[in-house]
């Protein structure tokens, strides 16, 4: 089969699993895109992308510019004389100049059944709706965000107990196979196009830090998707003492408990920590509590029970 030779844009773990599987193939990795690195905890530490790590292991040429309009730049893509762009989850809007620069055009993983969840988040916001299905779709890039042409799609169900972190590793699975599926009919000509149904689309929205402090006047099911689509990051929390308390695995608990008041603590046992929401309980299953590795419930009551004392409302 023919060799292509690719230039790979990403930053992410996601993206990192990807670009493992296309160096493992028969096709040439030329060339690796990747966000200026990060600045991580007091010290300020340069933090790597998990795809540059990659990239400097293999020995493969990496870009990080900030601004992908910079006409030096834009040149040394063009002399690299690729095939094709992949771009999986890498953080940035490629502009149209560089779309165009590739015999083959560029291609997109995105981690979602398009035209659902175009945007930074498909799969927080398929576990935050209570979806029971999604996948990858493979497109080829416009000049907008995810509303390409679908090349290729493969369906992913979601499970009751699937975190972000669970989710994409099935994701990944299906995604790398895909990817080489789609270089073979790319290579073969063979390639079927179907256009997005705008009337379809949604979009999820980026997610930050702070979008993590629980809201208690929330329904039970929608607090327990929450904290599965937070995990690993930014991992769910609740503020009670003035300790922040990070939530690992909760379960709804089917009673609507009218003469508590929304987030008290209302039963505090071997089971969990049960606190009273708009609708129904939130029974909390694992916490992590400041500076300390994260522990069933059971076990931090040994020393900590009267953190989680009847009748407190955490605000």
């Amino acid at each position: 089969m023919k060799k292509l030779k690719i230039i790979f844009a990403g930053t992410a773990y996601f993206s990192a699993e990807h670009l493992n599987t296309l160096i493992s193939s028969s096709h040439d990795v030329v060339a690796v895109l990747s966000k200026p690195d990060s600045l991580s905890g007091r010290g300020q530490k340069i933090i790597f992308s998990p795809v540059k790590i990659i990239s400097i292991n293999n020995n493969i040429p990496i870009f990080q510019p900030d601004n992908l309009n910079d006409q030096i730049f834009q040149d040394k893509l063009l002399h690299i004389n690729a095939d094709i762009m992949i771009v999986v989850s890498y953080g940035k809007i490629i502009p149209k100049k560089i779309l165009n620069m590739f015999p083959n055009g560029c291609i997109n993983i995105h981690a979602s059944l398009l035209p659902r969840w175009r945007g930074a988040s498909p799969i927080q916001s398929s576990i935050l709706n209570g979806d029971k299905k999604t996948g990858i779709s493979i497109i080829e890039m416009d000049d907008t965000i995810d509303t390409g042409n679908i090349i290729h799609s493969i369906t992913c169900n979601i499970s009751s107990k699937d975190t972000t972190q669970s989710l994409s590793l099935k994701l990944i699975k299906i995604g790398t196979k895909a990817l080489l599926e789609v270089l073979e009919k790319i290579i073969k000509k063979s390639i079927v196009k179907k256009k997005q149904n705008e009337r379809d689309a949604t979009l999820s929205k980026k997610i930050h830090k702070k979008d993590a402090l629980l809201n208690w006047n929330l329904k039970a099911e929608e607090l327990e998707r929450t904290i599965r689509a937070f995990i690993p990051w930014p991992v769910c929390h609740f503020i009670l003492k003035n300790k922040a308390i990070k939530i690992w695995k909760a379960k709804v608990i089917p009673l609507n408990k009218k003469n508590f008041s929304i987030g008290e603590i209302i039963s505090c046992n071997q089971n969990g920590i049960q606190i009273n929401t708009l609708y129904q309980i939130l029974n909390i299953e694992k916490i992590q509590l400041p500076g300390q590795k994260i522990m069933d419930v059971k076990n931090v009551l040994t020393s900590k029970k009267n953190l989680f004392k009847i009748g407190t409302i955490i605000i």
